[in-house]
């Protein structure tokens, strides 16, 4: 009669089962990777207590084993008395493990001899004694070990997903770890639960810590500075104006400039290094790829933000959106901590760079610009420090930048009246801009 095996193994796809309790415990821990057994003289660990007592073995002298060979002039000693049964076949001229092979009538005493047969006289040139048995593969391996280990890729249900999602429909098995990690990163891609974040995802688990810790730098200095991360009351008109909020907040800017004169600060050493090289030492690695442009930048970003200028619409185009550039709708702390706000605010630009017509430019200058043409520059702009900084770059002129934000306050007001009389795409005019 059958014993009953009462104790079920509860790991999701395995369903062995055992009759004793301890039985099961044993099993658990090759799920859970415990090995409490541990050799006190060389710390080797063991699932199973048997295990480690048949390893203790290996420590003690040969005369410690028990069953000694009894044949004339053989003095081999071993352990058990079914390894002492096998040695006296030896003795004996047995040869009890036969190749299976049609037409091959070896026969061996030992089984690796068996394999080490098999491996050589039955396989192609340079096959290992351990081979492969699954259909289709022809890996073979030095040892038994390494066989093993590879005949776990031929399980369906080696590596299992642990999202709770997946466990509840027992679905997600995969043979390979890296099927796993393709499974992880397309179907539980690592996602920020901030709410400003509405449910935004990263490519890993890294880039996400990096991400959260933008939050918690945020939140700490609300807490230090006393305020909520939506903003402040506002103060009385003859209060001091409140100091710019620099992007990523003020804490943990740890990384100090040491030129002279510079107090910048920066939250990594990365940051610090980018800035020296670029700020100090003049370093320009990204270079416009338009033919005939042979302006360069120390970052990316101004690479880009100078290439959408190439690509500016002309100056008869109209405006995308009405109401002199403004985004409407909330405005996320973590768009405005990543620029990302900045980005979308100045999609909308409805000023026109005037050039050459509104500007006291030196009669020089102007003569050389009649002489080769006066052509309207066709970009636009929705801040006056992006078109003070386009007129130094661009045109080589000056502007007070006190005046230029007066002027361009003036073309906003314009702009917005335009389009509440008559839809036009904003003001082109204005008042002369001296430097």
């Amino acid at each position: 009669m059958t014993t009953k095996k009462r104790y079920q193994c509860t790991w999701d796809g395995c369903g062995k089962a055992y009759t004793k309790p301890t039985r099961l415990d044993e099993h658990e821990r090759s799920h859970t990777h415990d090995r409490p057994f541990v050799c006190a003289t060389c710390s080797k660990s063991y699932l199973r207590e048997s295990h480690l007592n048949a390893h203790a073995r290996s420590h003690q002298p040969e005369s410690a084993k028990p069953f000694q060979c009894d044949v004339g002039g053989c003095s081999k000693r071993f352990w058990t008395k079914q390894h002492l049964q096998r040695h006296d076949d030896v003795h004996k001229g047995e040869k009890p493990f036969k190749c299976k092979e049609d037409g091959c009538q070896e026969a061996f005493t030992k089984h690796h001899q068996l394999r080490s047969h098999f491996a050589q006289a039955h396989c192609p040139e340079g096959t290992k004694n351990f081979v492969c048995e699954h259909s289709g593969c022809t890996k073979s391996f030095a040892t038994s070990q390494k066989l093993e280990n590879h005949a776990k890729v031929h399980k369906d249900k080696r590596y299992a997903c642990t999202n709770s999602t997946c466990l509840s429909s027992g679905s997600a098995f995969f043979s390979k770890w890296s099927a796993l990690q393709a499974h992880i990163r397309e179907a539980h891609r690592p996602t920020c639960h901030h709410p400003d974040c509405n449910g935004r995802t990263f490519a890993s688990t890294a880039s996400l810590n990096m991400h959260e810790k933008i939050h918690e730098d945020a939140a700490l200095e609300a807490r230090v500075l006393g305020h909520l991360d939506d903003g402040v009351d506002n103060e009385s008109e003859n209060s001091e104006r409140p100091q710019k909020r620099r992007r990523g907040g003020e804490l943990g800017r740890d990384w100090k400039c040491d030129e002279e004169g510079c107090t910048k600060e920066f939250k990594s050493k990365k940051a610090l290094t980018n800035h020296v090289n670029i700020s100090h030492l003049g370093e320009r690695k990204f270079a416009c790829p338009r033919d005939g442009c042979s302006m360069t930048f120390g970052y990316k970003h101004v690479l880009q933000r100078h290439l959408s200028r190439h690509d500016a619409p002309s100056a008869s185009a109209s405006v995308s959106q009405k109401g002199g550039g403004k985004v409407k709708g909330k405005v996320s702390t973590i768009d405005i901590i990543t620029g990302k706000h900045y980005a979308n605010h100045t999609e909308t630009k409805t000023i026109h760079c005037p050039w050459p017509d509104l500007f006291d430019v030196d009669p020089a200058k102007r003569a050389l610009l009649e002489t080769e043409g006066r052509d309207t520059c066709p970009h636009r702009f929705g801040r006056a420090y992006d078109l003070r900084r386009h007129l130094k770059a661009a045109h080589d002129f000056e502007v007070e930048a006190d005046v230029l934000k007066i002027w361009v306050k003036g073309q906003h007001a314009a702009t917005a009246k335009n389009i509440s009389t008559d839809g036009g795409d904003g003001a082109d005019g204005g008042d002369d801009l001296s430097a």
